[in-house]
């Protein structure tokens, strides 16, 4: 199934409801999504403005970029359903004889990469929005910067929702020079993260209590 065209009513009450998807890698890709839109608004209203005539170039860059992300994340959040449950139907595989065990391995290993592959790029969907709105707390219409600041932390709580989707995986998951691999770039994309949100909160407290 795919909720990118179904009320966000519908999505909300699967995601609470007793199954299993959508799970946490889908919600904190519509939350990086919903993050976009803040950021997304404060350029838009920053657009066409003679005042920002000389960051309008920089403004359409922004607007472009965010929609872009916007876009991806919410194909990531129906990715991490199907992941999910390929993960699951690798796990139902049989396994009586030396052979169907290690087919199941090895379709578990194959899925749990997959499922990686997609909670990473949600991971640095949550990057790039960060980046941009780093960006906009300083040139957008200031009128918006609380909007920004939206953005900011909506985006860094949906990366530490995805790096926790990374790590479930990772505990089960066999390959472990692969697992040493995904972790660091994990970690190394949490920690700019971590610093370009704080970055963005000081620039949007300041603003506000000028």
């Amino acid at each position: 199934m795919t909720y990118r065209s179904r009320p966000l009513k519908e999505y909300l009450n699967h995601a609470a409801a007793a199954q299993p998807t959508p799970g946490g890698g889908s919600v904190a890709a519509v939350a990086a999504a919903l993050a976009s839109t803040m950021a997304s608004m404060a350029a838009g209203f920053t657009s066409g403005r003679e005042k920002f005539k000389s960051v309008q170039a920089e403004i359409d860059e922004a607007l472009g970029r965010l929609a872009e992300t916007r876009s991806r994340l919410l194909d990531l959040a129906d990715e991490d359903m199907k992941a999910y449950e390929a993960i699951m139907a690798a796990y139902r595989l049989p396994k009586t004889s030396d052979a169907e065990k290690a087919a199941r391995d090895e379709a578990v290993r194959r899925a749990t990469k997959d499922s990686l592959g997609v909670v990473e790029n949600v991971l640095g969907g949550c990057r790039d929005i960060l980046v941009t709105s780093l960006r906009l707390a300083g040139i957008a219409n200031p009128n918006l910067i609380s909007d920004v600041g939206v953005a900011g932390e909506l985006a860094h709580g949906a990366a530490r929702a995805a790096l926790i989707n990374v790590e479930v995986n990772l505990a089960g998951y066999k390959d472990k020079a692969d697992a040493a691999a995904v972790r660091g770039r994990a970690e190394e994309t949490m920690r700019m993260v971590e610093q370009v949100a704080k970055e963005i909160r000081s620039a949007v407290l300041a603003s506000l209590r000028k």
